[in-house]
């Protein structure tokens, strides 16, 4: 009856589209197949994001079939292949057929074929497996390791975002140095699909507990040190938000406090944002991660400590606005409550306080307030000119004294009154 419920769920859910291109491929002689994570997630009960298919074909033959085909490397066997107006990923086999090329692949759960006539091709038994809840190598771990080592990091990856638990042969045949061959940004594409899971936490643990978290960050040593450092990591990143950047923020948030930190003295970790900061900066261009992506952790990272107090001036808050980006504020109150869920479970005493500070700035974001030198209504020309000065360090302070005084009191932001204010300022002095 379960393989009957099984069978009857894949036939009804594969598209239309997909089974009249399985059908053409038929009708060229090219035997095709679904395979891989799209009959897992049906396995699952969930909806494929997307729908992969292997044929058993060269690929000149399939290329020439599809000529508007876009390769995705020739070593991988992959092409991306237009049909009813989407991109569909089409690989050919890399054994002689369906079976063996199943036994070759990296997990059992993703050793999955369908074809009309064939139904469910399952040889390692991935449908215990998913029952289960287990990630396992298919076939001897160590050589499926040692065929790709990115799969080290797939493995995490997969418990991340399935929340399974990973089999302790396969666990036992993780070696880290393996990865020392692979190409920085292959590991952080797969990162961002790990983070971004649902039991990051247990994955972390894994990677920690097995070298790889330090293999891939050899700066989280000195940190791995630290009483209670390890756990707080862990727990700030899997109480943020599902967002990449958000939470590659919160696992680096943290990384200098292993080279800063002072026993016996206040504060335990002087200046750990600052230095986290650059650091991190070293860590995310490691990864190739884009410069924009690059900016925006950085900036999480650097002003994570920020002063929570919600009773500062509307000024006070402005400024900070203005320091972070209108486009990172919040996200920074969000990594600040992360961080107060990972240092104590008591978030209730801080929550209220945090709850404020976000509807403040809220309103100001709402009121599309003054939040940069570039909104003064007045610029250096007018400062030289008003005041008969060069240009030099006058001029900057002039602007200085003209934005913090708008920051009080936006409604002053005219020519005319910030003139007449640094007027009477340089008379008063």
């Amino acid at each position: 009856m379960y393989n009957y419920l099984l069978k009857r769920r894949i036939e009804k859910n594969i598209p239309a589209e997909i089974r009249e291109l399985l059908e053409f491929l038929q009708e060229k002689e090219i035997p095709a197949y679904i395979v891989g994570g799209s009959l897992r997630s049906l396995l699952l009960n969930q909806k494929p994001s997307d729908w992969d298919l292997a044929v058993q074909t060269s690929l000149e033959k399939l290329e020439n079939l599809f000529p508007e085909s876009k390769g995705l490397g020739r070593k991988f066997g992959t092409i991306l292949v237009r049909w009813q107006g989407q991109m569909l990923e089409v690989s050919t086999l890399r054994e002689n057929n369906i079976h063996g090329d199943l036994l070759k692949r990296d997990f059992t759960i993703n050793s999955l074929a369908w074809n009309p006539d064939r139904g469910l091709i399952d040889p390692l038994d991935a449908k215990t497996d998913l029952r289960k809840k287990n990630i396992r190598a298919s076939g001897e771990p160590g050589e499926r390791f040692r065929e790709d080592p990115l799969r080290i990091i797939r493995f995490f990856r997969f418990q991340s975002q399935l929340n399974f638990s990973g089999e302790e042969k396969t666990f036992r045949a993780i070696k880290p140095e393996l990865l020392d061959s692979v190409a920085t940004e292959r590991i952080a594409g797969e990162m961002d699909h790990l983070l971004t899971g649902q039991a990051v936490a247990l994955a972390l643990e894994g990677m920690i507990k097995s070298g790889v978290l330090e293999k891939i960050v050899p700066e989280f040593k000195p940190l791995f040190r630290i009483p209670g450092a390890t756990r707080h990591t862990i727990q700030t990143v899997a109480a943020i938000r599902p967002r990449a950047d958000l939470r590659w923020a919160a696992l680096l948030h943290d990384i200098a406090k292993g080279h800063t930190f002072s026993p016996g003295e206040k504060p335990l970790f002087p200046e750990h944002d600052r230095i986290g900061t650059q650091i991190a900066e070293g860590i995310l261009y490691r990864f190739r991660l884009s410069k924009t992506r690059q900016e925006k952790i950085k900036t999480l990272i650097r002003w994570h400590m920020f002063d929570m107090d919600p009773r500062l001036s509307d000024a006070a808050l402005r400024r900070l606005i203005n320091k972070v980006g209108r486009e990172n504020i919040l996200d920074l109150i969000e990594i600040r409550r992360a961080d107060i869920i990972g240092t104590t479970r008591q978030f209730h005493r801080a929550g209220p306080a945090l709850r404020t500070y976000t509807r403040r700035i809220k309103e100001l974001l709402e009121e599309d307030l003054l939040f940069s030198r570039r909104d003064l209504a007045v610029d250096g020309r007018d400062i030289m000119e008003y005041f008969d000065l060069e240009a030099g360090p006058e001029v900057g302070k002039l602007l200085d004294k003209a934005y913090n005084w708008v920051l009080e009191n936006p409604e002053n932001n005219t020519r005319e009154k910030i003139l007449k204010h640094l007027s009477r300022e340089k008379n008063d002095s």
